[in-house]
């Protein structure tokens, strides 16, 4: 799957980005192997969607000032602290013969026997991977069923994932675990103790005081 995505060159740099960004558009950069940098300003909600669908793994054409796309990913995308609003991205301009480093998210699908019968739950370990490949191999996003996990204790592994062809996972060794079915979490419920009465201090009626004389404690 290849994305299409329309750029314009910025071309009076001294504007500042807040400018660009009240302005409805993103600013970005250009890089890739042998190629000169160019920095760039995009659509914000073109290039939202853009992320939305294609992450960090999808073959994006990148249509520069109306000439001929570019195949790129989107290397790298910065967001605003605390308001989650995108500020800047990268995009990365690939060889189409080259093999690249991308990462690529896990998708968990199915249902686990151990949260559906028996109240347990499925952690997940890993989220996404790091891999090596060709760019027409990358994908969106690769699913791991977790159906297969019927026990506490039972594991999904790295070795176990369903690659595409052409992809190899990097930084990770075959035994790392990336789900696990696990019992619920018992809830402790602590006593409080009463505090004890200062030095001189009679304790509280009904706190084992003593009755006074001529009295009969109830």
């Amino acid at each position: 799957m290849t994305l299409k995505l329309q750029a314009s060159l910025r071309k009076d740099l001294g504007k500042k980005a807040s400018h660009v960004r009240a302005a409805g558009k993103i600013p970005a950069v250009l890089y890739g192997h042998k190629i000169e940098n160019a920095n760039l300003e995009v659509d914000y909600v073109a290039f939202e969607k853009a992320l939305k669908a294609a992450g960090e793994s999808t073959l994006v054409d990148l249509a520069i000032d109306g000439q001929a796309p570019v195949k790129t990913i989107i290397s790298d995308v910065q967001v605003e602290a605390g308001k989650g609003r995108i500020i800047h991205a990268d995009f990365h301009q690939v060889n189409m013969k080259e093999k690249i480093h991308a990462h690529i998210a896990l998708k968990f699908v199915g249902e686990s026997k151990v949260v559906k019968e028996d109240g347990g739950m499925v952690v997940h370990s890993i989220s996404e991977l790091e891999v090596k490949g060709l760019p027409n191999d990358l994908v969106h996003e690769i699913e791991v069923d977790i159906s297969v996990l019927k026990a506490f204790g039972d594991v999904i592994t790295i070795k176990d994932l369903k690659l595409p062809n052409g992809l190899e996972i990097v930084h990770h060794e075959s035994e790392d675990i990336v789900a696990l079915a696990a019992e619920p979490k018992e809830e402790k419920i602590e006593e409080v103790a009463a505090p004890a009465p200062a030095e001189g201090e009679a304790p509280a009626e009904g706190e084992g005081a003593a009755p006074a004389e001529g009295e009969t404690k109830e």
